[in-house]
This record gives structure tokens, C-alpha cells and sequence, in this order.
């Protein structure tokens, strides 16, 4: 084609292909193929994009669509019904006022048209019968011997609709028997919370602290026995007889409970219990059963707590002759769980979330996991208590806080990895 006029004298013609249509979301012209009747010239076609294809190779599907009243006229440019792209199409559009031709794109899109009041009416099943039996019948009678064999196959593998009411009730039957026997979902539920590797709760506590009552976190036997008194009696390095001296929560805590005059022997107590559990946890599982070695990690720690710790956090394997102590998982969640529940009663069950994490070597998303095991909400600081951290805004970003509320609820177990 030459881009020039006959008329030398005059302007020349212009050429130019409609990219920037595509940029800019314009849609059309499309060109439809009609096989049959086409619908009145002065009906209006509506163009859509299919939902959820926002896949590169998809962006360019488009349904058109148009509706007389009586007759639907609907087409799309992909699918089974889509036009073989052997060939593409373009219309030149000239504007007579710059002389320019501009090209765009024109997919063809084939046109289906259904009758309305027709759509949903089906076929008689019994004349649908004859014709398969008319069918087969010609292929028993003329039919090659595979074309024999897959009418027999057919015959043998069709179901008889008549002889199912017959059965349906001894069906519903046994599935109810079945099912009867499953656990409901508030079974599942409380023992979902029966198993988790937490202290013992009250879920029906209506104030906070009844929910973890320190009976529980550490018996009254135990308590009594804490010797808390050698950390009031020396002077020097008091926290030197801490069997666990690398926390930084228990010896800030311990460190400003001691420089009072008037000692809280109850918060004393029970920073030295969370220091005997926080050693108890770095005891190797292989030598838990080593007295010599336990004794250099716990040092003289009464024996009536040893034996609980032994009996709450470790278990020992069916089938072995000798009593052997290991840690699984689960015990040394329950430990860890143990730990933060105790710290939660010392700070009024509001603490924050961070403030154990460095003193048990794990990261932040885990500790929060613990936390909200134990039924707490672990939220994100309010603006009075990031002004009250004195932290920048980028560090209280990452502060969270762990708050026990009543009524205690626990998040709902996770589910396991779908199959493949």
C-alpha cells in the first residue's frame, strides 16, 4: 500500500498501528461471524472480561454479548468455540482531517444465538430412549465387534434408577449408624484444649487471675521449699545462687525487687521458680538421668521440686526395663509454656511479648505462638505506650504485648497439609 496521495501537491498519508488503545484499556472494534441469523443492526453488543484472568496469556479473553428480547446472542474468543487464529485481522480507520490511517486490531469472535423461551427446555427422555435403543440395536445387528463389545459394556455398566428406592433406606441407615459414632464439634473441641501443653485452667474463671491459679503454676508444697532466703541474705553477687543466671528478666526483675526495703518475698519466690525452670530446660536429654550432672545445672534445688519438674516436664519411654527420662515436644512446651505463664502473673498478666524471648533463645514469632497457646492476645502497642517506651517509631513497630483477658479462649487448632 503507498503511504503517499496521487496528488503529489498534497499532504502526505500518515500511517500508524493502535498500540496506544492497548495501553489504555480501550476495547474493540472486534469483528463477529454470524452463522445463520444475524441480529438486527440497531441491537447493541455489550463486551465483558472474564473473572479471575489476570494471567498474561489470558488479559486479551473477551465475551460479547447481546439480547433482543427473544433471541441471545453470546461469543468468545477462546475456548472450544473459539475462531482457529489461522489469520488476523485489522481495520484501517483514515481521519479525512490529518489524513492519518491509523490500523486496530480485530479479533473475530463467532456468534452463538439461543432462544430464549427454548434455553431450558430439554428433550423427551423417552424419545432419547428409542433413539439409543434404535442405536444399539443397529450396531448388535451391523456393527464392527468392538463397536459390539462397547454396547455390551454399556448395557452392563448402566444403572437401574428403579431398584435404588429399594436400597436407600438400609443406606441412610448404615451411614447413620456410622456417623453416630463420630465426635461433635464441641468434643473435638474441649479435647483440642484437654491436649495442650499448658498449666491447668479454669475456662469458666470469670477474673483474670483465676484462669492460672498459682496452686497450679507451683504447688504449695514447692513453694514453701523455694530458698529464696539465701538471696536475701547475701550481700554481695546475690544472684549468684540463681541455678540459671543468663536471664535478663529474672535478674532486672530480682535486682530491683531486692534493693526495696520492704522485700516482696511472694515476687522473690516466684522469680527463683522461673530460674529453676529456665535451667531445668538446658539439662541435654541424654542426661537427665544423670544425678552428677543435673546436680552441677541445678545445684541444691530441694528435691521435692526436682521431682515435680521430673514429673510435669519429661516423660519416659513404654517398654523399657530400666526408667529412663526424655523431653519431647510437647513436655518441652509445656516447660516453656510453664515459664511464660508464671511471668505473666508477675506483671499483672499484661507483659511484653519480647521481654523472655532473648533469655530462651528463640525467635519472636515462636514466643507470640506460646502466648497465644496460653490464651493471650498478643497485640501491638497503643500510642501511650509507644510514647511510654521511649522507643523510635520503627522500634515500636516490632514491640508487641501479651495480654490474658477472661473469658479465656484459645484459637481454633490448625488444620494439616491437604493431600496430593
Amino acid at each position: 500500500m503507498s503511504s503517499k496521495r496521487k496528488n503529489t501537491d498534497g499532504p502526505k498519508v500518515t500511517l500508524e498501528y493502535a498500540k496506544a488503545d492497548v495501553d489504555a484499556s480501550i476495547e474493540g472494534p472486534f469483528l463477529a461471524a454470524f452463522p445463520g441469523i444475524a441480529p438486527p443492526k440497531n441491537v447493541p453488543f455489550n463486551v465483558y472480561k472474564p473473572d479471575s484472568e489476570e494471567s498474561k496469556n489470558k488479559k486479551k479473553r473477551r465475551i460479547v454479548e447481546a439480547d433482543t428480547g427473544k433471541v441471545e446472542f453470546v461469543g468468545q474468543n477462546f475456548g472450544d468455540n473459539a475462531r482457529a487464529g489461522y489469520c488476523r485481522y485489522v481495520l484501517a480507520i483514515r481521519d479525512r482531517d490529518t489524513d492519518k490511517i491509523t490500523f486496530k486490531d480485530a479479533p473475530v469472535i463467532p456468534i452463538n444465538r439461543t432462544i430464549k423461551s427454548l434455553k431450558n427446555a430439554k428433550g423427551p427422555v423417552a424419545a432419547k430412549e428409542q433413539f439409543t435403543q434404535a442405536k444399539n440395536t443397529l450396531g448388535e445387528a451391523f456393527g464392527t465387534k468392538k463397536i459390539k463389545q462397547q454396547i455390551k459394556s454399556v448395557e452392563r455398566n448402566a444403572v437401574n434408577v428403579s431398584t435404588l428406592d429399594s436400597i436407600a433406606g438400609i443406606l441412610h441407615d448404615s451411614i447413620a449408624a456410622k456417623t453416630s459414632a463420630l465426635p461433635s464439634k464441641e468434643s473435638i473441641k474441649a479435647k483440642a484444649d484437654e491436649d495442650r501443653p499448658i498449666p491447668p485452667f479454669d475456662l469458666a474463671a470469670t477474673k483474670v487471675e483465676d484462669i492460672y491459679k498459682i496452686d497450679t503454676l507451683i504447688t504449695p508444697a514447692e513453694y514453701q521449699v523455694i530458698p529464696f532466703k539465701a538471696l536475701l541474705e547475701k550481700s554481695s553477687q546475690p544472684l549468684a545462687v540463681l541455678p540459671f543466671q543468663n536471664s535478663a528478666y529474672v535478674n532486672g526483675a530480682l535486682t530491683v525487687a531486692l534493693s526495696i526495703s520492704k522485700k516482696d518475698r511472694h515476687k522473690i519466690r516466684l522469680l527463683m521458680y522461673i530460674s529453676f525452670l529456665m535451667a531445668f530446660r538446658t539439662i541435654p536429654d541424654k542426661k537427665l538421668d544423670d544425678s552428677e550432672f543435673v546436680n552441677k545445672i541445678m545445684g541444691d534445688v530441694p528435691s521435692v521440686i526436682m521431682e515435680n519438674l521430673y514429673e510435669r516436664f519429661t516423660e519416659s519411654p513404654e517398654g523399657v526395663d530400666k526408667k529412663r527420662h526424655t523431653f519431647t515436644p510437647k513436655s518441652k512446651d509445656k516447660l516453656l509454656c510453664w515459664i511464660l505463664a508464671i511471668a505473666l502473673t508477675l506483671e499483672n498478666f499484661n507483659m511484653d511479648a519480647g521481654s523472655l524471648t532473648k533469655d530462651l533463645s528463640m525467635k519472636q514469632t515462636r514466643v507470640n505462638e506460646l502466648y497465644k497457646s496460653l490464651g493471650c492476645k498478643v497485640n501491638e502497642l497503643t500510642a501511650t505506650e509507644k510514647a511510654q517506651s521511649g522507643a523510635s517509631n520503627e522500634e515500636a513497630k516490632s514491640m508487641k504485648r501479651a495480654i490474658l483477658t477472661v473469658p479465656l479462649t484459645f484459637p481454633l487448632p490448625k488444620r494439616g497439609p491437604k493431600a496430593k
